[in-house]
Order: structure tokens, then C-alpha cells, then sequence
């Protein structure tokens, strides 16, 4: 395992159908952003970004332990974030770790099985819901394809056929992603 991970927070999307900035939403006493940056801290905790877009200044003001990076192009989707945010760590990281803000369920241990997993050269991934998907940690060779990438798709095309190994890690909690006021409730009264 590479200690050299970068963590990069995707957090740019405009929640429309959360009706507000759901990177602001409160859970368990934290927002999902901090929560996410909190959680990804126990493996890289010098190393995280997370990077906004619509309602950065307000989001901005209320995260904690991590850079900002601001995608001005978030419209254009979850691909355009990832390479806004690659080609921001791009010079100092061995590799990075994809995560979304919105998926509450997963934390510190399923990040450290996945990093446990990376061998350096090796794309590991979760898979959730019979697919591949994020989190999942890329090394330094896939850098270039991820900032050729474009639209809402993210990694996927990456992730369905990597250039280089990869592993999946089985995650049934990062199906679980908050898309409305009423996700978040379903999840509180659990």
C-alpha cells in the first residue's frame, strides 16, 4: 500500500432535488461534506480536496480539513469535476481516492480496505448494486484519462474497462447515495 494517496471529495453537483446544498445537509451531527472529509482524514489526512461548484461560497464557509478546488464547469457534470480536481493534485500524488460528499454510509474502515487493497499500479474500486463504481482509487498512470474526462458519467467508462488491474472491493454501502430531503429522512429514522 502507497501512503501517498490523495483524496479528492466530489461536492459540486447543485442538489436540485435535494432543494438545498446537500453537502450542507446534517447528519449524525455533521454535514455530509465534513462527515466525508472526516472519514477520508484516517487514511490521508494532508491530502484531502474537495471540489464545489454550485454554492461554493456558501459551502466553502462550513468545511474544515480539506482544500478547496472550485470547478467552474460543475454543469457540465461528475466527469468535469473529477479532472477539475486531478489536475489540481496531480504533481505530488502516487495516486487518488474518488469520493462522494452524499455517501453517508461509507466510512473510515471501507476506505482502509480499499487502500489496503491498492498495490500502486492497480485501480480498486467498489462494487455495489451489480456494478463498478466510486470510491474507488486510481493510480498515477490513469491520471491523464481521468482529466480527459467529460459529461455525468464520472470514471465509469474508466472502471468498466481499466487500463490497468483492477480490484473490486464489494460495498453495498455506497449504494446508498442522499439525492432528496426524503433519502436523508428514510436513512435518520433508521
Amino acid at each position: 500500500m502507497t501512503s501517498n494517496i490523495a483524496v479528492l471529495i466530489m461536492a459540486a453537483g447543485a442538489s436540485t432535488r435535494f432543494g438545498s446544498p446537500k453537502q450542507l445537509a446534517m447528519f449524525q451531527g455533521q454535514t455530509l461534506l465534513q462527515r466525508c472529509i472526516d472519514s477520508a482524514g484516517a487514511l490521508s489526512p494532508h491530502s484531502i480536496s474537495a471540489v464545489l461548484g454550485a454554492n461554493y461560497q456558501q459551502i466553502e464557509a462550513e468545511v474544515s480539513g480539506a482544500q478547496i478546488i472550485i470547478n467552474h464547469d460543475w454543469q457540465q457534470g461528475l466527469g468535469s469535476s473529477i479532472a477539475c480536481g486531478v489536475k489540481h493534485i496531480v504533481s505530488k500524488a502516487e495516486a487518488v481516492l474518488v469520493l462522494l460528499a452524499d455517501q453517508v454510509q461509507v466510512g473510515t474502515e471501507h476506505i482502509g480496505v480499499m487502500a489496503l487493497a491498492f498495490t500502486g499500479d492497480n485501480i480498486v474500486c467498489a462494487n455495489y448494486s451489480g456494478s463498478r463504481g466510486v470510491p474507488a482509487i486510481f493510480p498515477r498512470s490513469v491520471f491523464s484519462q481521468l482529466q480527459a474526462l467529460t459529461g455525468d458519467n464520472g470514471a465509469k467508462a474508466i472502471l468498466h474497462n481499466p487500463p490497468v488491474a483492477a480490484v473490486e472491493i464489494m460495498l453495498p454501502e455506497a449504494a446508498l447515495d442522499i439525492d432528496s430531503v426524503e433519502d436523508l429522512r428514510q436513512l435518520l429514522e433508521q
